[in-house]
Parts: C-alpha cells; structure tokens; sequence
C-alpha cells in the first residue's frame, strides 16, 4: 500500500507529532484497549496530521496488519527506531513501558531543540542589525570618510579603500548573504523537527550534529538518553528471558543509536559462533563501560535486570541535567559569542579608520 493511497502523503512524522502519538498509544495499552480500535477513536480528536496518522494506522492494523508491520512499510514516515521499540516492547510484554521510554527521549529532543531556537533568536537578530550596519557603513560612510581621508593627508587608507569598492558593489552582493543564511538556518530548523533526528549515527559521533560539537552538553543529552533507553529495554527483555543474543540486538536498535546498534549486533554473531567475551577489551566501542559490563556479566547473572533500570534511571538523570544546563546557559554565551564579534566588527569598520585619520593628521609634517 502506498503513501497516497493511505492519505498520509509520505510526509516525515515531527518530534512533537511522535510525542503526541506515543503519549495516546501508551495510555490505550495500558487501559487495554486495542489499538485498532483505540487510535480509530482518538483520531477524531486529535487535529491535523496527528488525526491522519492514527487514522492510516487504526485502518491497517484493522486490515489485519500487526503495528511493527505497518510502520516498517514506510520508513520516510515512521522512523525506524520507533518500529524496533514497538518490537522490542512487544518482546518483552511491556509496550506501554517501551512507547513510554521512547516518548522521553524525544521529548527532550524536542524540548533541546525549542531551547537552541530560543538561544538564537537574539544573537540573530544582533548579527542581523550589524550586518545592516555594515552595508550602511560602506556604502555611505565609507566614501565620505575616505574623500575626507584623503583631502586632510597625504596618503590613503587601504581600509577605507577596499570599504568604499565594496560600497560600490554592494548592489551586487548585499542581499544574498542574509538570504542565504536565513534560507539555510529554515531548511536545518525543519530538518531538526523530524523525529528521524533521534535515530543518530553514534553514541559519540555526529551527537546532535555540528551544533552538538560546539556545545557537548547538547550531545551528550541526546547520547544519554539513547543509552537509558537501550538499558530499560535490555532489562525488560532479559526479565522476558529472551535470549541475550536477541535482547541485545533489540534494545540497540530500539535506542536509536546506529553505532550502538552495529555494535549489538556483531557481539550477537560473536556470541552465536561460540566466541568468549573475556573482558572490556573484547567488547566494541560505541558500548558505554559500564554497559559493556553488564553485557559481559551475562543474562544469567542474578539480579542483572534491575541493575540495567537502575543504570537506565542514572542515564536518565544525566540527560536531564545536561538538558537543563544547555537551557539555561546556551542564550547566555551565544549572546556574549555573537554580540561580542558583532560589535567588535562594526567598531573595527567604522571607528578604525576614523582613528586612524586623526592619528595622521596629529603626526607633523
């Protein structure tokens, strides 16, 4: 069945239409109400594209599709990370539990990518006022300054030079810079806005992109609540006593994290072939220690699935603190980074050369 025969247009589903979603999904298993039945009814009030896709999956999973069936048929839709928690939590018995744990990691997704809106939206507005006062600079001030320049020394400003040249071709070049950056800083916001942006490379890699290299907190929010979210499911799964081999694989693609799950993977195979996994050393890199650890210790260790909800309570807590922490001090520095370049510039642009004129005209002939 295609995306326009189901009327739902193939469109990718956004953090906060996830959200929504997954809140309703987990309150209907709960109560025990069928899906099929229960997203039928909520889809009636619940507006605009959330409606459409409860509606396209209450519709399929009535035609007797399972919910992992239908949402692995369209993955520019539905990200894959939610199908493999919709596996996992039925793996395990426990999908309320799963859609929950899902639900807040992409909350706090979404809550950081309201927080980094919110920390752009004044230096933006001070580099927009300084670059406006820049192309005022050089194509008025500029011309007069450097005729005045040169009719009270003897020489000329390379400065005010190249400033009045640009003046003269700001016609040219004025509008296209601003432009371009507003068209990019709207294409990487919508981009931002999908609930793909959860499933991320690896746990230490591209992190929430450039942004999250220049601020690690941001990062390392996201990768921490990947990792409780890995943990949780693994615990509910060995409670299930699913076979190690096939929880770990679970969890890891479940926790969005793509590294994490290659990595679950190959410990699989290694495991399934006989292979001992002796120590740290033997377990892949994009494994945290600590849950490389528990790997190690196996599933039949006792007491190993509430030591995972612990460690998944702990990721938790740390995403949390790193979110709030992101929250609070990102406006500040992007303001003090951004505000001081801006006013550095524009006093280097207009003051410099106005200095250094006084500066000749105070040297003696």
């Amino acid at each position: 069945m295609s995306n326009d025969e189901t009327g739902i247009g193939g469109r990718p589903i956004s953090l906060d239409q996830l959200v929504a979603l997954n809140e309703e999904m987990a309150a209907l298993v709960r109560a025990g109400v069928p899906l099929e039945q229960g997203l039928g009814e909520i889809a009636r009030d619940m507006p605009g594209r959330v409606g459409e896709i409860a509606t396209h999956l209450s519709e399929r999973m009535q035609a007797g599709e399972s919910l992992s069936q239908v949402l692995a048929t369209d993955e520019k839709t539905f990200p894959p990370v939610w199908r493999a928690v919709v596996e996992a939590g039925q793996r395990s018995g426990r999908l309320a539990v799963a859609l929950e744990g899902l639900t807040t990691t992409v909350r706090r997704a979404a809550e950081l990518r309201h927080a980094v809106g919110t920390a752009l939206v004044y230096p933006l507005v001070v580099v927009g006022l300084a670059y406006g006062l820049f192309v005022f600079a050089v194509v008025h001030l500029a011309p007069v300054t450097l005729g005045a320049y040169e009719d009270l020394t003897t020489s000329s400003d390379p400065v005010l030079v190249s400033m009045a040249w640009l003046g003269q071709t700001a016609k040219w070049w004025g509008v296209w810079p601003p432009l371009v950056v507003m068209l990019f800083l709207v294409f990487r916001w919508y981009r931002s806005g999908r609930a793909s942006v959860t499933q991320g490379q690896t746990a230490a890699g591209r992190r929430a992109g450039v942004f999250g290299r220049f601020w690690p907190s941001l990062g390392r929010s996201i990768r921490d609540g990947r990792m409780a979210t890995f943990a949780e499911l693994l615990s509910l799964l060995i409670k299930q006593h699913v076979p190690l081999q096939e929880a770990i694989v679970l969890a890891a693609d479940a926790s969005g994290d793509r590294g994490l799950s290659r990595a679950a993977q190959e410990i699989a195979r290694r495991q399934q072939s006989g292979e001992v996994l002796a120590g740290r050393d033997s377990i892949p890199a994009p494994f945290p220690p600590l849950l490389g650890w528990l790997v190690l210790a196996g599933a039949d260790q006792p007491g190993i699935g509430d030591t995972l909800l612990r460690t998944a309570d702990a990721y938790r807590q740390r995403a949390s603190h790193a979110a709030t922490w992101t929250a609070l001090y990102l406006p500040i520095v992007l303001t003090a980074v951004f505000g001081g370049a801006a006013t550095a510039i524009q006093a280097v642009v207009t003051i410099g050369p106005v200095y250094r004129m006084l500066y000749e005209l105070g040297q003696p002939f």
